[in-house]
């Protein structure tokens, strides 16, 4: 089985290695690729649908897609555009002093050339990217000054608010937690999932908003 290293923020993505089954006249249309990351790779996704704790169900697919370029042996299959598909665990509205909560599994990655690999991964940071100022590494609307830590981000955009002013922006590899999402707080449950809570509102992941991927 192919093993990737795994990613530092600092450093570009190394490369994951994977073999292809047998072709045969009976193979799937989309076979399971032998390919793997090391745990604690790093991996940067967008989020291609809106997902809100109030009319989500059990059952309900997360779709996301990669924003980079990730190396892999053979090259060229997990690219930028390649789709991460997982599922919702729990969905829990918000309702007088209940608190809302959305839990979120990840399971598979289906590469360029349209096979599937399995790829179990937590969430570490979800926001939008375009308060990240990269020239001083430094967050914008910060309570304090100078540290460039995520965990202090108050940015106004609240759940269901306005799209990023700049899609360009990318979500930096050392973020960490809800970026931007008053109330919210992001945990990992005991079973590879992850875990959005809100005290205040129903908890909402808009399309667009971009994640960092930890692997398992």
């Amino acid at each position: 089985m192919g093993i990737s290293m795994a990613q530092t923020p600092a450093q570009p993505q190394a490369p994951a290695q994977a073999q292809s089954p047998n072709a045969s006249p009976m193979a799937p249309a989309t076979p399971t690729i032998s390919m793997q990351f090391t745990p604690g790779t790093l991996i940067r996704a967008k989020l291609s649908k809106t997902i809100d704790a109030k009319k989500a169900q059990v059952g309900d697919q997360v779709l996301a897609e990669t924003t980079d370029d990730l190396k892999s042996v053979p090259p060229d299959l997990a690219l930028k555009g390649c789709k991460i598909i997982g599922h919702i665990v729990e969905a829990v509205p918000h309702q007088g002093n209940a608190a809302s909560t959305l839990k979120v599994v990840f399971e598979k990655m289906i590469l360029k050339n349209g096979s599937e690999m399995e790829l179990p991964a937590n969430i570490q940071a979800v926001g939008f990217a375009d308060q990240y100022d990269s020239s001083t590494s430094e967050w914008s609307n910060q309570r304090g000054g100078g540290s460039g830590n995520p965990g202090k981000y108050i940015g106004g955009r609240m759940p269901g608010g306005t799209a990023p002013s700049n899609p360009d922006a990318k979500l930096p590899f050392n973020a960490q937690g809800a970026i931007g999402m008053s109330g919210v707080t992001l945990s990992q449950g005991n079973a590879h999932d992850s875990v959005l809570t809100s005290e205040k509102h129903n908890v909402k992941l808009e399309s667009g908003m971009q994640m960092i991927l930890k692997t398992n």
